[in-house]
């Protein structure tokens, strides 16, 4: 399978279970709200973040191990695949159990005495951060295995999988409603069994199915490797921080100014954004792989050009659903939840607009990740990132509502993605006007005119399900066809043509393009 066949075909699944991962996550979340009340279902939030927060370090990993990967597979050389698996499988099984260890006490430390959470509610909220623990633990060991599926391109296997795991939550979210006792504790057990089987089967292919993922013991204390990849984590933790103490801070934030309450609209709000990000990372989750082993096998030129594309048709994705989303938050909210807890379509709004600027320069940030020098645009990325959670608490300590904590979102990832727009232009000499003339401007054409066409059913019609489906028709009709005309060059109708044969190849049971 040629370059341009796989990274069709590993979009196409990867954009088909996004979508249909989002929308049983949507509808099953409904279930869980209804389910748990806004209590409780603000303390699973507040327990996430302080989960997320202890094992934040697991995404820094992540990122360093595949850059590694993905550039040896670049170069060809299976053996040093191998060898930076067991570098980074040793580094792995260190760093989860330290974790955990140093983890344990602290999180039930912060529950007990520091969180605003009902008094009859602390046991239960630290049984569940103590089973929220156990599956950080085995996601942070299955890290050097998954990895290798996105080095290696087989996304569409991982698509399989995230589809099986989206099934067995939607079946959870629905049992939710019927069970008895505490529905808290129920429905956190069971999200982290279907954890920890995904993980585990996940772990088993990758052994069977790569050579590379063959464990030599003597391998494990290369030191060489190990000091690569660490050093390289060790930049992407400063942006990895500043992420962590953005997300799950805020969460904490809003937690001690307003309680568990506001929790459970802004868990929803990130909900919404974490599957609009799902959709966008389809086609992200396709592009990186290919550009770190452009950069490996020397090809600068495509690798930038990916990068430049990455952000482009990111962007235009998340359009596709933010846009009309967006124009009808409150209704979607009402029709999704019935009774949404208040702040909870400021929160959407806000959180929808932070990802769509973070996702127009996001092919910049996977083509210095793919360059591996980023120590200063980490530093960077990183400053701006960390200076979310000051902004969102000034704005919380002189009265302003819970939702400014999405406006302080706004200004510091706008400041980000400048940064990144610098750092290219430094380390590749690319002149800014290549992201202006290629990302910027086609999104920005993209982005008014599908808001005016969204917009149109609102001066004619009364809130409904009808002006939902208008509204949404129009946007993304409207997006599809100004994109085709004026956001994308020859070359990228030609991808989109590919796609679209694609489809109609796999109906009829087979996967060919011309090259």
């Amino acid at each position: 399978m040629t370059s341009i066949q796989r990274l069709v075909l590993n979009t196409l699944v990867a954009y088909a279970r996004s979508v249909f991962g989002a929308a049983l996550a949507l509808f099953g979340s409904r279930w869980v709200l209804n389910a748990l009340g806004q209590i409780d279902f603000g303390i699973f939030t507040l327990v996430g973040s302080l989960i997320i927060s202890i094992t934040f370090l697991n995404n820094i990993m992540s990122s360093s191990v595949g850059r590694h990967y993905a550039f040896a597979v670049g170069e060809g050389n299976t053996a040093e695949v191998n060898r930076w698996f067991n570098a980074a499988l040793s580094i792995h099984l260190f760093l989860a159990t330290a974790l955990i260890i140093m983890g344990w006490p602290v999180g039930e430390y912060v529950i007990a005495h520091t969180l605003n959470i009902p008094a009859e509610r602390i046991i239960t909220c630290v049984w569940v951060f103590r089973i929220s623990l156990v599956s950080a633990f085995v996601n942070m060991i299955s890290i050097p295995f998954v990895a290798m599926f996105v080095a290696k391109q087989h996304i569409a296997e991982l698509s399989v999988w995230g589809i099986l795991q989206s099934i067995m939550t939607f079946t959870l979210a629905y049992m939710l409603t019927s069970v008895s006792g505490d529905r808290l504790l129920f429905y956190s057990f069971g999200m982290v069994i279907i954890l920890v089987f995904i993980q585990t089967v996940q772990i088993v292919r990758a052994v069977s199915g790569f050579r590379e993922c063959s464990i030599v013991y003597n391998q494990w204390f290369d030191i060489t490797r190990l000091r690569k990849i660490l050093s390289f984590a060790s930049w992407n933790l400063f942006g990895g921080l500043g992420v962590t103490f953005r997300n799950q801070g805020s969460t904490i934030l809003l937690n001690l100014f307003y309680g568990a309450n506001v929790n459970a609209a802004f868990g929803i709000a990130n909900q919404v954004s974490s599957q609009t990000n799902q959709l966008a990372t389809a086609m992200i989750g396709a592009f990186t792989p290919e550009i770190t082993s452009s950069e490996g096998r020397g090809d600068r030129e495509r690798m930038l050009s990916l990068a430049l594309r990455s952000s482009k048709f990111g962007a235009i994705l998340v359009m596709l659903f933010a846009v009309p989303l967006m124009v009808e938050m409150d209704y979607v909210l009402v029709l999704w939840l019935r009774v949404p807890p208040d702040y909870t379509a400021m929160f959407c709004q806000l959180i929808l607009c932070t990802f769509l600027i973070d996702r127009m320069t996001a092919g910049y940030m996977l083509a210095v990740n793919a360059y591996g020098r980023i120590a200063a645009y980490q530093a960077t990325v990183g400053t701006c990132l960390l200076f979310t959670l000051p902004l969102a608490w000034i704005f919380l300590k002189v009265g302003y509502a819970p939702h400014s904590v999405g406006v302080a979102f706004i200004i510091t990832m706008t400041a980000c993605s400048i940064g990144r727009i610098y750092w290219v232009r430094r380390l590749f000499d690319i002149p800014v006007s290549r992201w202006l003339l290629n990302v910027l401007l086609p999104c920005f054409i993209v982005a008014i005119a599908a808001t005016l066409a969204s917009v149109v059913p609102r001066l004619f019609l009364s809130s409904s399900f009808l002006r939902l489906a208008l509204t949404t028709v129009a946007s993304v009709t409207t997006t599809l066809l100004v994109a085709w005309f004026f956001a994308f060059d020859t070359i990228e109708r030609e991808i989109v043509n590919k796609i679209t044969q694609g489809i109609f190849s796999r109906f009829k049971g087979k996967f060919s393009f011309q090259t």
